[in-house]
């Protein structure tokens, strides 16, 4: 876990100094004092967004700052030294941005970021494993909840409903436009949801052991419809026909096969959607190697929209490997290699901007699925994936 956190931590530094251009001779003024008095004048959905993102962004240091010092100190002061922790990490990184053109430095962003860590620690706190006695949340495996939760933002995100007639009259009427239709997108949304299905039905059994999982599966493709009231966001009719597809799929294969037809899905998926439009170019394009620099430089919304989609393919993937028998370094090195062949070959297709950042957050996702594997396997508590 320790690992995981400084992994996490690397990924909060560089998000927030990012593109690492600093004028330390131009700004003379104090960054403490610009901190202090750096409050937000003006609130509206957009301050709120970026409130969400900076609470994601540190939620994920809380829980894991609070598992590492599970074992060294108590309940108590590990929960101070993680909120502390993150206090000081936040408003030394808000300082530096001062330097740094375009980034704005922001007290509020402090409170933000405190408070996702906050909400982190809560989550270790109910997900602690006290004891293999008595497992309680702890049992249910944290890769698989880690997957639902990158597939959950990538369908939800921003998570904030516009309740009006006319969004919803558009939002039904734009569902039913041919333009913008692809039959190859309805098999990469159905591989989609038929493994975050499989992945869901890790995740309810090892909770309750349910009996009725198909309603729930039901429920969960039923919830897409809700993305017509999200702020921003938009539903497709190649989405809708995707998801029902996966449902039928999942119900219909039996249970000793899902995994394996899972894996083969995804893949098959994941190479359509890096090769499209199908067709080459005469002179390749550069090959951006500063892993999330697209992402970066792109609009924040879309950017965590599609980063959180690629996170889930390239996390299940691995995770789908690792259920079928294949360790998580072997797991992480296939799909991170593919990925990076897949890469390489964008430099052909045309509209395409081949880059790093998908190798390297396959690698990612597996180092951090692996921990978090090897946390509960430590704390007695693990579960091998099954899909039965």
């Amino acid at each position: 876990m320790n690992r995981l956190l400084i992994l996490i931590v690397a990924l909060i530094v560089y998000e927030s100094l990012y593109p690492w251009h600093f004028q330390f001779a131009e700004v003379p003024a104090n960054p403490l004092l610009v901190l202090l008095t750096s409050w937000p004048s003006i609130w509206d959905r957009f301050a709120l967004r970026d409130a969400a993102v900076n609470l994601l962004l540190y939620l994920p240091f809380g829980a894991a700052g609070m598992w590492a010092l599970s074992d060294r100190l108590p309940r108590v002061t590990g929960v101070v030294v993680v909120l502390l922790g993150a206090m000081a990490l936040s408003g030394s990184l808000e300082m530096l941005q001062v330097y740094i053109p375009g980034r704005v430095c922001s007290l509020f962003d402090v409170l933000c970021d405190t408070s996702g860590a906050a909400a982190g620690v809560a989550l270790a706190l109910v997900y602690q494993p006290a004891s293999a006695g008595r497992p309680g949340f702890a049992a249910i495996p944290a890769s698989s909840t880690l997957l639902l939760a990158l597939f959950t933002a990538y369908q939800m995100y921003p998570f904030f409903p516009v309740l009006s007639q006319t969004r919803l009259r558009r939002a039904v009427e734009g569902l039913f436009e041919t333009n913008g239709f692809s039959y190859y997108e309805v098999g990469c949304c159905a591989a989609e949801w038929f493994a975050a299905l499989v992945v869901l039905k890790i995740v309810l059994d090892a909770a309750a052991r349910m009996p009725a999982v198909r309603l729930w599966s039901a429920l969960a493709v039923l919830c897409l419809p809700l993305r017509m009231v999200i702020h921003t966001r938009t539903l497709a009719l190649h989405e809708v026909l995707g998801a029902v597809l996966g449902w039928l799929a999942w119900i219909v294969l039996p249970a000793s096969f899902r995994l394996r037809a899972a894996v083969w899905a995804l893949a098959a998926m994941i190479v359509l959607r890096q090769l499209a439009p199908f067709h080459q170019v005469s002179a390749p394009s550069a090959l951006q190697s500063l892993p999330f620099w697209p992402s970066l430089d792109s609009e924040r919304q879309s950017a965590l929209v599609i980063l959180a989609r690629k996170a889930f393919d390239y996390g299940a993937m691995v995770w789908l490997l690792r259920a079928n028998g294949v360790s998580w370094v072997g797991a992480g090195a296939a799909v991170a290699g593919a990925l990076a062949v897949l890469g390489a070959a964008q430099q052909w297709l045309p509209g395409r901007t081949p880059e790093s950042t998908d190798a390297v957050l396959a690698l990612m996702l597996a180092f951090i699925l692996w921990s978090l594997d090897s946390f509960q396997q430590h704390r007695g508590l693990h579960r091998p994936n099954t899909a039965s």
